[in-house]
């Protein structure tokens, strides 16, 4: 009986991980947190093109990291191709004067996005532990690339005022949280160690405990940046996040090396 997975050829396999993540993270977070009806719609608009192109990429890098002869993989590249689809598809609305349907399809891209999420994890060989570090790494990757953004927009929209970005600040705790608890979930799983990244990844449990370090210094960021914001240091805080950025890359990095069996 053919196992229902799907190998992993090089780093593909995670790179297209840490872009779905990010994709699907990013676009939740925008209509969890209170951010329609506060930020402009160019706001959406600047995510939406930085999300929709991580979209698409993930399914570019999954179409050549997954397995086309495993039912998981295969579906999971479909789903990953109807997810960067509905993505482009909300901003295709966005773009439109009529707001309130852009809202309702940026909701509806992320039911694919979250039926990717099963099929991967499936694909990993782990259903639940799987889909549990998915959503985990989703939030962390999310709300860093959501705040960095919406620093940015500062930059654009003067008058608006510092309780957006406190509020995606204090999703970015949560999202370091949500990182320790993926880390915990990673780990190599037996097998060949991933010798084609680096050697160092032969040492045991190195990527729990690089991904556990490096969530660890984005929860120092995240304290600082909460603190810069309620002082209204906007431009100080958004510094912050770019630094939370490329760790929280680096964090999920780590952690979903070995998330596909290779």
């Amino acid at each position: 009986m053919r196992r229902w997975t799907a190998p992993v050829r090089s780093s593909f396999g995670t790179v297209a991980i840490l872009l779905f993540e990010t994709a699907l993270g990013g676009l939740a977070l925008l209509w969890i947190a209170p951010l329609w009806g506060n930020v402009r719609a160019g706001f959406f608009k600047l995510a939406g093109i930085v999300l929709a192109t991580c979209a698409v990429l993930a399914w570019a890098s999954a179409r050549g990291a997954l397995d086309g002869d495993g039912r998981a993989g295969v579906w999971a590249v479909r789903c990953l191709a109807l997810f960067a689809l509905a993505t482009l598809a909300w901003q295709v609305v966005e773009w439109t004067r009529w707001r309130a349907a852009g809202r309702v399809a940026g909701i509806a891209a992320c039911v694919p996005g979250l039926a990717a999420a099963a099929l991967l994890a499936q694909a990993s060989g782990r259903p639940l532990a799987g889909g549990a570090a998915l959503l985990a790494g989703a939030l962390f990757l999310g709300t860093t690339v959501d705040g960095l953004l919406l620093g940015h927009w500062y930059l654009v929209d003067r008058r608006l005022g510092n309780r957006p970005i406190a509020v995606v600040a204090a999703w970015l705790l949560a999202g370091v949280a949500a990182a320790l608890v993926s880390a915990a979930l990673g780990g190599e799983r037996g097998g060949a160690p991933a010798r084609d990244l680096s050697p160092l990844l032969a040492v045991p449990n190195l990527t729990i405990w690089l991904a556990v370090g490096f969530a660890s210094v984005v929860g120092l960021l995240a304290w600082f940046i909460r603190v810069l914001v309620r002082g209204g240091s906007i431009q100080a805080a958004t510094g912050m996040f770019y630094l939370a950025v490329i760790l929280a890359i680096a964090a999920e990095f780590s952690a979903k090396v070995y998330f596909l069996p290779g």
